[in-house]
């Protein structure tokens, strides 16, 4: 799996930084089910941001909700465990690129249009 599908997934199925942030606590110990309050104490949000966030990650087959807003880490193939991880590894190592591109116009006339104000160095 390369950067760019790591970077295609997250743009295309989590799109928000509070859904990488949930991905990257909830990841961090699968055998763990989260309480949505202790979600917002870990992360410094709100219940609002989330709740929505595991919303996205329930969508994207990353979490399950294991009642009363409870949520786990559990991917729904080993090959989404796969990018998962690698989303994890890669905004790690590089935190700007992955919220970059979760910023990043998701159309491609979009992009291009954008990248014709984008100062050159």
């Amino acid at each position: 799996m390369t950067e760019g599908d790591a970077l295609d997934f997250l743009r295309h199925s989590l799109g928000s930084v509070w859904a990488l942030e949930l991905l990257v606590l909830v990841g961090s110990d699968p055998a763990r089910s989260w309480r949505i309050e202790e979600l917002v104490h870990e992360s410094r949000s709100s219940v609002a941001a989330m709740t929505g966030a595991a919303l996205l990650l329930e969508r994207a087959g990353l979490v399950v909700n294991s009642g009363a807003q409870e949520y786990r880490y559990q991917p729904s193939s080993p090959n989404l465990d796969a990018i998962a991880e690698r989303v994890r590894k890669l905004y790690a190592a590089k935190p700007t690129t992955v919220i970059a591109a979760i910023f990043e116009p998701r159309n491609e006339r979009l992009r291009e249009f954008a990248q014709a104000f984008k100062f050159k160095e």
